[in-house]
């Protein structure tokens, strides 16, 4: 068997760095082995110790730039519960309205800019000329949505920094940031989430902008959705959805409150979850298991076998707020301990990155741990089987778009779509969902922003209600990053942080190896994965970049790939520099 090694490092991401072993078999022509490592220790989880557990609102949305505001959520809703301080329903609704600026910035942001360019012209025509070749007789089924005449034309597109589609995506994501700074204060790092609440008052007329620049983003899904669609559903036809396969094993925690159902209680926490306009849930093996959120998240778990951390000692908390027996293992219980060791040591500690897994505790399916993977598959996938919502069939989402006239815009009438539950996980279908995630969530902002009106209008527009802080508290705030599953937990003792956890999406799907020698989800994608480019004496590694990819790291504009001691710079990615 002849073998090709491939070292990609650096690849940065959101909480840090992240790098890539991948080993492919030539003759067979797919990687038969991958290993996936943090490089970046950050202990943010340190720092907050001993401090009020409101400066974690604004501490942990340092984590990342990118995707800050879904930190912010998280932390407050964790604190909310700690301090049993719900908020008005009227505040429940702005703050998701802020949430859904940064979905639709990013979702744009991943599509066009970090995942697009790997299926662009420059990209596809050095790498897989087959694939350009064809894509330049294939004509694009919905031209008359996106305008774009073949597949060719779509790629083109998508060529970074010159591409109309590329820098149109661009355009959204600054819009959608607007919208979150409107409402939010700023963005990056919002500044009006609070316990309790929020710290900005909303009028009739900031409601009014929002929906300006609202009115943009749908109009711009019925374009990104089109056009995505006939460059996956050719990438399918063309075998290539043979990349980045793994099973169906998902976790969604949901998010996007019903503003009337959130109370910030655990024990109300599987009602109001349930309510959600993104159910949560676990699927394994393509099946739904539960969407219960208190189950979902006595069932996490936490490893560091092969990660830089030292194990904790014991179980200081038993059992959560209902009952329910809590491992050694989950977050409540652990402590970030971080003990550095040699790097590329595989049967050893690899990586700064732990592994979360999920546990079937009530046995639904196997009593066992299971490797799962977050994102937007894993939410569209939860919310179609759950039929929580009234867009769920079972198998698919099926909503309406509204009508938006907006100039610079193709399509002004209202278009339904119906994102359907996909024969298998793979690198495109993830990139597909976030698409469609786009629209979905531009959907819900607008059936969201009619509510808030209308409570404007009843004259229910209180935005914070007064609390009274205890000393001891324990809290979780369980929603959905546009990458996926965050999580934050927290312990309250003498009225400061004794320990607070944080999982963000990238951990989940970055992980190293479990206790079991189980691969985490970037890891087993790429295993078994196809080699598409011409082989020679080295690989560019594209397809493990696109797999990877399909996740949604936030990368840097190149990698490097390392072959023994020589280091060559591989301007593959072709995205361009930029400072987060």
């Amino acid at each position: 068997m002849k073998k090709a090694e491939v070292f990609i490092e650096p690849l940065t991401r959101i909480e840090g760095h992240l790098a890539i072993h991948a080993v492919a078999d030539l003759d067979a022509k797919k990687y038969i082995d991958a290993h996936v490592y943090g490089t970046m220790f950050r202990g943010v989880e340190v720092i907050l110790k001993n401090r009020e557990p409101a400066d974690a609102i604004w501490i942990t949305q340092r984590i990342c730039g990118v995707c800050p505001t879904p930190h912010g959520l998280a932390s407050v809703q964790c604190v909310d519960m700690t301090y049993n301080a719900p908020p008005p329903p009227f505040a429940t609704a702005v703050r998701d309205l802020i949430m859904l600026s940064e979905q639709l910035y990013d979702s744009a942001l991943g599509c066009g800019i970090l995942q697009g360019p790997d299926y662009s012209e420059v990209v596809v025509k050095k790498l897989n000329q087959e694939l350009w070749n064809e894509a330049q007789k294939r004509k694009a089924e919905r031209s008359d949505l996106h305008g774009y005449s073949t597949i060719a034309d779509i790629m083109t597109a998508l060529n970074p920094l010159s591409g109309s589609l590329w820098l149109k995506c661009l355009q959204m994501a600054k819009i959608g940031r607007k919208m979150a700074s409107l409402l939010g204060g700023k963005h990056p790092h919002v500044n009006s989430f609070v316990p309790g609440g929020v710290a900005k008052t909303i009028a009739a007329t900031d409601l009014e902008m929002f929906a300006a620049m609202l009115a943009q983003q749908i109009a711009f899904s019925k374009e990104l959705i089109a056009a995505f669609d006939d460059l996956i559903n050719f990438l399918i036809d063309m075998n290539y959805d043979n990349v980045g396969v793994r099973e169906a094993n998902l976790i969604s925690y949901g998010v996007y409150e019903d503003p009337y159902a959130y109370n910030a209680k655990y024990e109300d926490m599987t009602k109001w979850g349930e309510k959600r306009r993104v159910t949560p849930g676990v699927v394994i093996n393509g099946n739904l298991v539960t969407t219960d959120l208190v189950e979902i998240n006595v069932g996490i778990r936490e490893y560091v076998t092969h990660s830089y951390y030292e194990s904790w000692n014991g179980r200081d908390i038993e059992k959560d707020p209902l009952g329910n027996e809590l491992a050694a293992e989950h977050p409540w219980n652990k402590d970030t301990i971080p003990r550095p060791g040699p790097p590329k040591a595989w049967d050893q500690k690899y990586s700064w990155t732990t592994a979360p897994r999920w546990h079937d505790w009530k046995k639904k399916v196997d009593g066992k741990v299971h490797v799962v993977e977050a994102g937007p598959i894993s939410r569209l996938w939860v919310t179609a089987k759950a039929q929580k919502v009234p867009e769920s069939t079972g198998s698919s989402l099926k909503f309406t778009l509204p009508q938006a006239n907006v100039a610079g815009f193709r399509v002004s009438e209202e278009l339904t779509f119906e994102w359907k539950i996909p024969e298998r996980v793979n690198a495109i279908e993830r990139v597909r969902a976030r698409a469609y995630y786009h629209a979905y969530s531009a959907y819900v902002a607008y059936e969201l922003l009619l509510k808030a009106l209308e409570m404007v209008k009843k004259g229910e527009s209180k935005i914070w209600n007064p609390y009274k802080r205890p000393r001891e508290g324990i809290g979780v705030g369980l929603i959905e990053a546009m990458r996926g599953a965050l999580a934050h937990w927290c312990i309250m003792r003498d009225g400061k942080v004794y320990r607070y956890q944080v999982i963000t999406p990238s951990t989940w799907n970055a992980s190293p190896r479990g206790p079991n020698n189980d691969p985490g989800p970037y890891e087993g994608a790429i295993i078994d994965t196809p080699v598409t480019e011409p082989i020679s004496e080295e690989l560019n590694g594209i397809d493990v970049v696109r797999v990877v990819r399909s996740f949604d790291p936030c990368l840097a504009c190149s990698i490097h790939v390392f072959r023994g001691r020589s280091e060559k710079a591989r301007e593959i990615l072709l995205t361009p520099s930029f400072s987060i």
